[in-house]
């Protein structure tokens, strides 16, 4: 079931400097927690600029990073016919090279802990011309060698939770986008906003949970099992 469309809320701002930098193929380091938004600025950022990229989410062996790469950018080799079966060593210039006739964006999302090898790959590919890097990491300390790389503050972009009237506006976003007009969103309103401390992601998901049958009494929402299945990721 495809998701409803909810407007971005409190982060026009973010936005804003991020398709200056993607204009100007400038790499940026996106920090905040799951569900700040990070995902959804890159998402709306790209959609004007219209810049090419690659999406990897969550590598953190240089090979399967380089394999990846080279399967989405559809990089050949007359050697490694099949991608997956190809060195390390091989597959570094292939990669490079091809960014190199073909610039884009590369957005690695949710990186943790990047290790020396790593490091380096990514250092060379920061200096391919016209090749931009979009980092997105829940913070800078726990991005390891990464740190090196992307240290200038002018390239990072940190965040911030919601206001408490942004908070307001996403969640009549959200009840609209997920039909709720039938339950108490008085009480389940001020519950929600109380335990997001200003995440979206956390507003826009006790939103969707709340839309589901076994989460109501009648015009009143489960908010306890609702909260937990949340943040447990329980939810079938």
């Amino acid at each position: 079931m495809l998701e409803p469309a909810i407007s971005v809320v409190g982060r026009r701002r973010e936005i804003s400097a991020l398709r200056v930098a993607l204009r100007n193929r400038s790499s940026r380091l996106i920090l905040g927690p799951a569900g700040a938004g990070k995902t959804r600025i890159i998402q709306e950022s790209l959609a004007t600029v219209r810049l090419p990229f690659v999406l990897i989410n969550r590598t953190v062996i240089l090979h399967d990073l380089l394999v990846t790469l080279a399967e989405r950018l559809e990089c050949r080799s007359m050697r490694f016919p099949d991608l997956r079966s190809a060195t390390s060593l091989h597959l570094k210039p292939l990669v490079l090279n091809t960014l190199r006739e073909s610039p884009k964006c590369v957005i690695l999302e949710d990186v943790e802990a990047v290790e020396p090898r790593m490091y380096r790959f990514l250092q060379e590919m920061y200096y391919v011309p016209e090749v931009c890097l979009l980092v997105t990491a829940r913070s800078r300390a726990g991005i390891g060698h990464l740190a090196k790389l992307l240290w200038d503050p002018r390239e990072e972009m940190t965040l911030e939770p919601l206001t408490h009237a942004e908070s307001v506006r996403l969640f009549a976003e959200a009840s609209r986008a997920f039909r709720l007009e039938s339950l108490d969103l008085d009480d389940f309103r001020q519950k929600v906003i109380h335990a997001a401390r200003g995440n979206p992601g956390q507003i826009i998901g006790m939103c969707r949970l709340a839309a589901r049958a076994d989460y109501r009494i009648g015009r009143r929402v489960k908010f306890a099992p609702l909260r937990i299945d949340l943040l447990t990721g329980s939810v079938r």
